[in-house]
């Protein structure tokens, strides 16, 4: 990995992953409402308006993240990634969404998301695990600098809330939501659509409900539909070669560190090795488990410093470290500052507005 100071170091550039437009489609009818040209607006940011015209359709996620940035500018409106997504259910997520809906159990339909989302979003890592008797569903960008990560993050949950909905069945029940970004200036529409206790600025983006729902039948599922959809989905889930490869580990890695289990044998299990093979197939690779995990470990900790109000504790607990001193230690090897003075340094560039 060299050298850990740059804040891109350890995967390829966001712009190389792409997202499927899924629930984006919501956008242009949203700004149009808004009496914005959506074409035009589309068309300034390089993207092909017919992009989204139907929900299989990809585009670079990082342009995605701009669109939703300049169309929040344009319109005002600092709820729009939730406003986009209100709607969106289990249909727009395509054959992953198909095989959660179809998957026996809501635990079962969780682990097929945290498995499979990838391949239809590269840019971000959902996960879910019990804490106690509640259970949490979350999702990390994995890019924290992205701009408009905030509004893909609100469309995110607002979709796993409705997803939550669908396969809990009646009487499912929300206890929290938590965001890692700063509250829009009206938070109604939130409360309306969560209908649960909400916190922003939080260590992580997620929904918190009963773990008993875990364990919850999905009505309606088809055995043979889930084995199918299994076996498809299967065949796509290769480690791959290069920069692929390091990018597609990674965001295991960044899923198991949000899940608090992130170790050499989870990683290896999580792509059917064991922990020899895992390492051999890295060291082709030209890299370790331990670099890939300062990787991720340092684009995680930078983004929750740059945008939460989590203390360093927690921050340091997140990415897996006994202590703050411990924690302080590693950021400092990768940054060249401390997280304490690189939260300064972020806080006054957006100021500044740099």
């Amino acid at each position: 990995m060299g050298d850990m100071n740059s804040s891109r170091r350890g995967r390829p550039p966001i712009n190389n992953q792409v997202i499927r437009v899924g629930g984006a489609i919501a956008l242009p009818p949203l700004l149009r409402a808004r009496g914005i040209d959506a074409d035009m607006l589309i068309s300034e940011l390089g993207l092909q308006p017919s992009a989204f015209d139907h929900p299989d359709n990809v585009i670079p996620f990082a342009k995605l993240g701009q669109l939703a940035q300049v169309a929040t500018e344009r319109t005002g409106l600092t709820d729009l990634g939730l406003r986009a997504c209100m709607q969106t259910g289990l249909t727009m997520l395509g054959t992953v969404g198909y095989l959660v809906a179809n998957s026996a159990t809501v635990g079962a339909g969780l682990a097929c998301l945290q498995s499979y989302l990838h391949l239809h979003d590269e840019g971000a890592a959902p996960y879910f695990h019990c804490e106690g008797r509640l259970a949490v569903l979350g999702y990390e960008i994995l890019a924290p600098e992205l701009a408009g990560a905030d509004q893909i993050v609100f469309g995110a949950i607002a979709i796993a809330a409705n997803l939550l909905r669908e396969i809990g069945g009646p009487g499912f029940v929300v206890r929290e939501v938590s965001f890692a970004y700063r509250a829009p200036t009206d938070t109604s529409a939130f409360a309306a659509h969560f209908g649960a206790p909400l916190r922003f600025r939080a260590d992580r983006n997620a929904i918190v409900f009963d773990a008993a729902v875990l364990e919850r039948p999905i009505a309606g599922a088809n055995t043979l539909l889930r084995d199918f959809l299994a076996s498809q989905l299967q065949e796509s889930v290769r480690i791959g070669d290069g920069d692929v490869a390091k990018d597609r580990i990674q965001r295991v890695m960044r899923t198991l560190l949000a899940t608090g289990c992130i170790t050499q044998d989870e990683v290896a299990r999580a792509f059917g090795m064991n922990r020899r093979t895992f390492a051999r197939r890295l060291q082709e690779r030209g890299t370790t488990f331990r670099a890939l995990l300062d990787a991720v470990r340092f684009d995680a900790a930078r983004g929750l410093l740059a945008t939460s109000a989590a203390s360093l504790e927690d921050i340091a607990a997140r990415m897996g470290y006994g202590d703050v001193t411990a924690f302080a230690r590693a950021f400092r090897r990768w940054s060249g500052d401390s997280p304490a003075l690189w939260r300064r340094k972020q806080a006054t560039s957006v100021l500044l507005g740099e």
